[in-house]
């Protein structure tokens, strides 16, 4: 569902309801019902405005693609995408990193 995607992007992004209707010329009691999932078919012409209004691709709202800084909200599966990606020795740092900021962390 689109909804949920746009008030999670807009929120982490400190913008209200009003300040995104504005930016996307679209009524704000319209945003709001797709946001609740009243509505959930919105136009392609509406997503690409709520897209512009947020600074982002339109497929990042339809869940075609993932925005580096919106995609997850959930930390630790955002790091897992990276960390499939490392080699051995780019894992080797990243736990002699981690060790380390444990350790300095358990030092004060």
């Amino acid at each position: 569902m689109i909804g949920p995607r746009i008030r999670e992007i807009r929120s982490k992004k400190k913008i209200s309801l009003s300040q995104l209707a504005q930016r996307s010329d679209v009524t704000k009691s319209y945003l709001s019902q797709i946001e609740r999932n009243i509505c959930t078919n919105p136009s392609i012409e509406f997503v690409e405005k709520i897209a512009a209004g947020l600074n982002i691709e339109p497929e990042i709202l339809v869940g075609w693609a993932k925005d580096k800084a919106f995609g997850s909200s959930d930390s630790f599966a955002h790091m897992q995408e990276y960390l499939f990606d490392m080699d051995n020795e780019q894992l080797k740092e990243l736990k002699e990193y981690i060790d380390f900021t444990l350790w300095k962390r358990n030092k004060k």
